[in-house]
């Protein structure tokens, strides 16, 4: 049996991207794997072709859906295939050092409480895209404010919190090896949260688990105007994903850490409501628009009114 099932969902994948993925898989010092790639629907996809190759050298199942699942969806459907006891996501345009899986089981097994760790790596811009202040304020971040090692679960989340959930610190999907056990209590990822559906989940575990930061050079991340952080924030997909992360989180928390978070959710509120009118008087696109305004405000009347409230008065003092 083996101990890591590695999940690739793709999506349009670029032949090279992919072919240096895999081959990172290759070139793992632990063996005890088994990946499986599951390609999002689109018409004439190219990513059987660009897996062909790799299926007689590296245990690995492929499979592609009969519809457009979305990002969300194609994460699930990758989850739903997980039998191991670690689970590792690879994103098709992301990189591995051929330490990663060796240094995260290690990491897991020596540690039982922990249901996720985080593996530091580097971010390298490629087309033209500029590293741009979310990942440079991360790598600030996490210097500033993050430890290595150990992180108590609720400790942790109460960190965030206070820091009004961001930034994602906890890393990217491809950067981070879970405990099954702990995604099990965690459950699915939200199919309908364009942004911030891995944060969203950290919090979940933050919520069942303990959380390990492991400092070293464990892999790249290629920052590319392709890339769906890049989609997202050119056309403002997602704007209001913090709040909806604070309306669940809040619902699960209670005493004083449900209190911590009302009040930060009002103070990431205002940002939030300061972005999407900033946004609108530049020119640029807010996914939705106006109707996704109107959406959030009929779901969340006294909390967007207020802070649209609080916006207008503020520009007028």
């Amino acid at each position: 049996m083996h101990s890591v099932d590695v999940l690739i969902p793709t999506y349009k994948p670029q032949r090279e991207h992919l072919t240096v993925a895999l081959s990172c898989l290759q070139k793992q010092t632990f063996t005890s794997f088994k990946a499986f790639i599951h390609d999002d629907h689109v018409p004439e996809s190219e990513a059987m072709q660009i897996v062909q190759p790799f299926m007689h050298q590296i245990p690995l199942l492929y499979q592609e859906s009969d519809r457009r699942l979305g990002i969300g969806g194609n994460w699930n459907a990758c989850v739903r295939r997980t039998a191991a006891e670690y689970v590792a996501f690879l994103f098709q345009d992301d990189l591995w050092e051929p330490h990663y899986l060796e240094n995260a089981v290690k990491i897991l097994r020596s540690h039982p409480s922990v249901g996720f760790v985080s593996m530091e790596h580097d971010y390298v811009p490629e087309g033209g895209q500029e590293l741009g202040p979310i990942y440079s304020g991360v790598q600030e971040f996490r210097q500033k404010h993050i430890r290595p090692g150990l992180h108590i679960g609720r400790e942790c989340l109460r960190m965030w919190v206070d820091h009004e959930l961001t930034p994602n610190f906890i890393g990217e999907p491809s950067f981070v090896v879970m405990r099954r056990t702990a995604m099990k209590e965690a459950g699915i990822f939200l199919e309908d949260m364009p942004q911030f559906l891995d944060s969203e989940y950290w919090l979940r575990l933050l919520q069942v688990s303990d959380w390990y930061n492991l400092l070293g050079t464990f892999g790249a991340f290629r920052v590319h105007p392709a890339a769906a952080t890049a989609r997202n924030e050119a056309s403002g997909a997602g704007i209001f994903d913090r709040l909806r992360c604070f309306q669940i989180l809040i619902s699960n928390l209670g005493g004083d850490d449900k209190t911590l978070a009302k009040k930060a959710r009002q103070k990431a509120l205002d940002g939030m409501i300061k972005k999407f009118f900033d946004r609108r008087k530049e020119g640029k696109k807010v996914g939705g628009g106006s109707g996704m305004m109107k959406k959030i405000l009929l779901r969340h009347p006294l909390l967007i009114g207020g802070a649209v409230l609080r916006h207008f008065f503020q520009k007028l003092s």
